[in-house]
């Protein structure tokens, strides 16, 4: 505790983090692991989007933005196929609810295709069915690539995420 001058009183000052914030959460139920395939690190990411806020508040998105490569970087990001910052899971979250809304809490998914990149990339797309059960007319295409350095190091990551327009 600290005391502070105000308007000629002295006041006490609570000097520490404040008790309770919203973005002290855990990690996700899954997280980016090297034993899982492009394919499986698609579907985790679907999964956890079916019941978005299970076992809290935008779970799903927040296990998305644990496999974005550019996650919690300094640098601009195309993950969502613009230049933007992916610093804090708050942005990433604006971007994900403005770009993809019908992702969240889809009904069923189902990967409509697995290609090789010559950089080593995979590109996964899906074709998704939304809240209500309607096929939502497009294609997502996720590129991944293998993480080299940190925590989740050889683990398939996505370097952005896509939506393909079917004519």
């Amino acid at each position: 505790m600290c005391w502070w001058m105000c308007n000629g009183s002295l006041c006490r000052v609570l000097a520490g983090p404040p008790s309770w914030n919203p973005q002290n959460t855990p990690d996700p139920l899954i997280m980016p692991s090297p034993e899982l395939s492009p394919e499986e690190s698609v579907g985790a990411q679907l999964d956890a989007l079916q019941k978005n806020d299970e076992p809290w508040s935008n779970h799903g998105v927040q296990t998305l933005y644990e496999f974005a490569e550019d996650a919690g970087g300094m640098e601009r990001s195309g993950y969502f196929g613009f230049s933007k910052d992916l610093y804090h899971f708050d942005h990433f979250l604006g971007g994900f609810l403005n770009a993809y809304p019908e992702l969240v809490n889809l009904a069923s998914y189902s990967v409509s295709a697995v290609e090789e990149g010559a950089d080593g990339t995979q590109k996964v797309t899906v074709r998704v069915e939304g809240a209500d059960g309607q096929d939502v007319g497009d294609s997502f295409a996720f590129t991944l690539t293998k993480r080299k350095l940190g925590r989740k190091k050889g683990s398939w990551m996505t370097k952005s995420l896509l939506r393909e327009t079917l004519n």
